[in-house]
C-alpha cells in the first residue's frame, strides 16, 4: 500500500505541474509583426522623405534634356550643361573661300530662351513621385530659340565686304605644249544675298553661331563644268598633237606636230578627227615654196666669167620640185594613221613614165646651193665644157652647140641634169621650123626630156670658136668622140649640167 501511495503521489504531482506549465503561455507574434511593420512604415518614410529631400529643386534621376543627362541637377545647373544661358560675344560665318566674318551679337539684338524653357520645364517635375525617376528614363525637350532683331541682322550681313570673284567653269586650252585642262575657279561673290540671309537667321534661331556657306548653301554660283569632265578629252587629244611627220630634204628637217597639225584637222571633244585636206595642201605649198629649187635662177662661179646667175630655162629640168597633190594625198593618210613617221621625202615630180624624177643631188643640196663641186660646165658663149668632180677639173674641150639664127635650134641656157646614157643612140626627130634630124652617135648623154644631150659628133672637123652661130647643131651639145665618151664612161646619172651665156 504504502508503495502504491507513493505512485499516486507521483502523478499528482505530475499532473499539477502540467496545470502550472498551460497557465503561464503568452501570444507575442501579433506584436512583434505590429512592431516590424511599424518600423518598415517607418524607415519608408524616412527613406521617401530622405528622396524628396535629396531632390529637392532638382530634376528627378534619370532625366534628360535635349539629350543630356541632367539627373540631380538644380535649374541653374541644367541651364548650364546645356549651355542655354551662353550667348556667344560673336557670330562667325566662314565663307566658301575660308574667310571668316565676325558679327556682334550685340549689334542685332540676340537673346536666347532656353533657360526660360527649362525652367518651364522644371515646373512638370512630380518631386512628390521623385521615386518614378528610378524606374526608366525622362526624356523632356524644348526648341532653343532666339530673340533677335532680323532687320538689324540682315543690314550687318548685307554690308559685309563677302568678295568679288566670279565664278568660272574649267575650260581646255591649246597651247604650245599641247592640250592643257585649266581648273574650275569656285567664286566668292554672293549671288543670292537673300539666301544668305535666311540661312544665317535660320541658323541663329536654332542657336548657332558659327556658320559655314558652304557650296551647297545655295549662295554663290558654283562651277558648271569641271576640270575632271576634261580628263579623258585632254588625253585623247594630245594623243593627236603628239603625233609629228617630218620630211627629209637632206640638209634639213621639217616637222610637223603640235599647233600646226592641230590647225588642219577638224576635231571633236574626244579626239576623234579627220584632215581638212585644204589645209594640208597649205601645209605642202609652203614646204615647195621654201625647198623647191626647180626652175630658179641660181648663183654659179663660171670657169671663164666668175660669178654669174643662171636663168632658168623651158627645157632644163635640174631641182627639187615637189609633187604637191600626191604629196598631199600622202600626209592625209599619215595623219589619218595617227601614227608618228620619223623621216619621210615628199614625193617629186616624174617625168619619161617615172625614169626622169624631178630632183637634185642629194649631197649637194644646202640652203644656198644645189649644184655643189661636181657637175659639168658648158659655156656657151665660148663654147667650151668642163667636168668638175668635187671641186676639182677632170676634163676639158671645146664643143658646138644649137645654132642661134634659129629658136628652134638655140640652146637655152639653164640647169640641166644627166639622167640617161645609151651607145649607138639613133636621133630622128623634126624641129619646129621643120628640119629633119636622123643621125646616130656612139655615145648619147641625155640632159634634158626634149631632146637635148651630150653627143660626139664625128662628122664634125672642128669645135669651138663661133661654128654654133652659122652652123650650130640643133640644140644639142656636139663634142669629140673622146668627150662624150669621157662623159658615158666617168660621170654619174644625175650630175647637174650647168649651161650659160
Amino acid at each position: 500500500m504504502s508503495s502504491g501511495s507513493v505512485s499516486i503521489e507521483k502523478n499528482a504531482v505530475s499532473a499539477n505541474r502540467k496545470k502550472r506549465k498551460k497557465k503561464g503561455r503568452k501570444n507575442y507574434v501579433v506584436p512583434i509583426c505590429a512592431g516590424i511593420t511599424a518600423i518598415l512604415i517607418a524607415a519608408a518614410g524616412i527613406g521617401y522623405f530622405s528622396g524628396r529631400m535629396a531632390y529637392k529643386d532638382k530634376f528627378l534621376n534619370d532625366t534628360f534634356i535635349n539629350g543630356i543627362d541632367v539627373s540631380g541637377m538644380t535649374v541653374d545647373e541644367a541651364v548650364k550643361a546645356l549651355k542655354a544661358d551662353e550667348v556667344p560675344q560673336v557670330l562667325k560665318i566662314t565663307a566658301i573661300d575660308g574667310v571668316e566674318f565676325d558679327i556682334p551679337t550685340a549689334g542685332f539684338d540676340y537673346h536666347r530662351n532656353g533657360s526660360e524653357e527649362i525652367k518651364e520645364l522644371y515646373k512638370d517635375v512630380d518631386h512628390a513621385a521623385w521615386f518614378t525617376g528610378y524606374a526608366g528614363r525622362t526624356e523632356f525637350r524644348y526648341e532653343d530659340r532666339a530673340d533677335f532683331n532680323s532687320e538689324k541682322l540682315e543690314k550687318l550681313l548685307r554690308d559685309q565686304a563677302w568678295g568679288a570673284k566670279e565664278t568660272q567653269d574649267a575650260h581646255i586650252e591649246l597651247t604650245d605644249e599641247g592640250y592643257v585642262v585649266y581648273d574650275e575657279i569656285q567664286g566668292n561673290k554672293v549671288t543670292d544675298m537673300d539666301k544668305l540671309v535666311e540661312t544665317v537667321e535660320a541658323a541663329v534661331e536654332g542657336g548657332a553661331f558659327e556658320v559655314e556657306l558652304t557650296a551647297g548653301s545655295g549662295v554663290y554660283d558654283l562651277p558648271g563644268v569641271t576640270s575632271e569632265s576634261f580628263k579623258e578629252q585632254s588625253e585623247a587629244l594630245n594623243n593627236v598633237f603628239n603625233i609629228s611627220i617630218t620630211y627629209d630634204f637632206d640638209y634639213t628637217t621639217e616637222t610637223l606636230t603640235g599647233k600646226e597639225l592641230i590647225a588642219m584637222l577638224n576635231l571633236d571633244d574626244m579626239g576623234n578627227y579627220s584632215v581638212d585636206r585644204d589645209k594640208a595642201m597649205e601645209y605642202v605649198e609652203k614646204l615647195a615654196e621654201k625647198y623647191d629649187t626647180f626652175d630658179t635662177p641660181r648663183k654659179f662661179h663660171a670657169t671663164l666669167q666668175g660669178d654669174i646667175t643662171v636663168e632658168p630655162s623651158s627645157d632644163a629640168k635640174y631641182g627639187w620640185y615637189i609633187w604637191q597633190e600626191p604629196t598631199c594625198d600622202e600626209l592625209v593618210e599619215m595623219i589619218e594613221d595617227g601614227v608618228s613617221i620619223d623621216s619621210v621625202d615628199p614625193i617629186y615630180y616624174e617625168a619619161a613614165d617615172g625614169a626622169f624624177v624631178f630632183t637634185g643631188v642629194e649631197e649637194a643640196r644646202t640652203a644656198d646651193d644645189d649644184i655643189g663641186d661636181t657637175y659639168i660646165e658648158v659655156d656657151l658663149s665660148n663654147q667650151e665644157l668642163w667636168y668638175y668632180k668635187d671641186g676639182k677639173q677632170e676634163y676639158d674641150c671645146y664643143i658646138v652647140s644649137g645654132q642661134t639664127t634659129s629658136m628652134a635650134r638655140t640652146t637655152l641656157e639653164g640647169v640641166y641634169k644627166l639622167w640617161n646614157k645609151q651607145t649607138n643612140y639613133r636621133m630622128k626627130d623634126r624641129n619646129a621650123d621643120g628640119e629633119e634630124l636622123d643621125v646616130t652617135t656612139n655615145y648619147w648623154n641625155n640632159v634634158s626630156l626634149c631632146g637635148i644631150g651630150l653627143h660626139d659628133s664625128t662628122w664634125r672637123g672642128a669645135f669651138g670658136g663661133e661654128i654654133y652661130k652659122w652652123n650650130g647643131s640643133h640644140g644639142c651639145i656636139n663634142m669629140p668622140y673622146e668627150g662624150s665618151k669621157f662623159i658615158y664612161d666617168n660621170v654619174e646619172l644625175g650630175t647637174p649640167v650647168v649651161m650659160y651665156y
